[in-house]
């Protein structure tokens, strides 16, 4: 009986290790056509592309009701006009002194279709300094650039909020059809005043939930200012895409890939290059066809990119620079 019980045994532990070394070998078929798949992709390109850890997670789409409105709609560019209307304005008192603050809607032209309204609020100190920084650097232009005086009395009045508003928009309006102006820093430090330096920061810092709130923040307003070709969009959409990466919040980095490959249309650069390679690794991992843009990773081979860094690297070099 004892014999017969030792058989079973050694019969049972030979069944579950054939079935394991079943497991075992199907595992590793499996990790190879993976590994194939990617070398499709990736051949005869060197470097790094350490994007988080996308590929080893199962490619599954859970996101089929999501939404997400990336705050860029990839279809401005800067050729278009750009007008300024000031909305509201809001008396806020401080003890016995006071303000105003003005609302200011940033209007593209009329032929440009904008699902998203960007306004900022500014009090009457920004206009202030904007102008005294303005005319130091572009003397001979703001010459003729009238801006509104400040009054001793009736600054709150109904009046002259009507009639600084009025002025406020036909100033803004000047100074943008100037092209030295529109593209100076203290024109752009105006419209996003600390908030680009502060989703920067926060990036190069790893803190990628302030990041992206700030990032967002300011998009609308530097693509109505600039066009979504311009390198601070770009670099803008890019961030949102590495920051939703790194929160783990892949449909969204994948949606914000989708604006930023849309934006920058037919450049080839080593942005670009990571771009592409980042979206295809979200892609893959959303279980979302991919072919188009693999194909695209081809050209930019055969017009020899031979290294692609991974999209973190390059944004932080990017940052850091401009953060020096």
């Amino acid at each position: 009986m004892m014999s017969s019980l030792l058989t079973k045994l050694k019969t049972s532990s030979r069944v579950y290790q054939d079935a394991e070394n079943k497991k075992s070998s199907e595992a590793a078929a499996e990790e190879n056509a993976l590994g194939e798949e990617q070398d499709t992709i990736t051949g005869g390109i060197s470097g790094t592309l350490a994007i988080s850890d996308l590929t080893l997670k199962t490619p599954t789409d859970t996101n089929k009701d999501f939404h997400y409105d990336v705050p860029c709609d990839g279809s401005y560019t800067m050729s278009s006009n750009v007008s300024f209307e000031v909305i509201s304005a809001e008396v806020v008192k401080e003890g016995r002194s006071g303000h105003v603050n003005y609302t200011i809607l940033i209007k593209p032209d009329k032929d440009a279709l904008r699902t998203i309204p960007t306004v900022v609020k500014r009090r009457y100190s920004d206009f202030e300094h904007l102008h005294q920084q303005l005319r130091k650097r572009f003397p001979s232009i703001m010459a003729n650039v009238l801006f509104p005086r400040k009054v001793l009395l009736g600054n709150f009045t109904s009046e002259t909020i009507a009639k600084r508003s009025t002025a406020f928009e036909q100033y803004l309006t000047h100074l943008f059809s100037f092209f030295e102006i529109r593209f100076s820093s203290d024109f752009l430090y105006f419209f996003v005043l600390e908030d680009f330096s502060d989703a920067i920061r926060y990036f190069v810092q790893k803190d990628y939930g302030k990041a992206v709130l700030y990032f967002e923040k300011i998009l609308p307003v530097l693509e109505k200012l600039y066009g979504d070709s311009h390198p601070h969009v770009l670099n803008c959409l890019c961030g949102l895409v590495v920051s939703y990466m790194k929160l783990e919040k892949y449909a969204v980095a994948e949606a914000c890939s989708q604006v930023a490959l849309k934006c920058m249309g037919a450049i080839n650069d080593e942005t670009m290059a990571s771009l592409l390679m980042t979206s295809i690794r979200l892609c893959w991992t959303l279980g979302k066809d991919k072919q188009d843009l693999e194909k695209k990773v081809q050209d930019l081979k055969s017009k020899g990119v031979s290294v692609i860094r991974d999209l973190n690297e390059v944004l932080n070099e990017t940052f850091q620079f401009k953060s020096n």
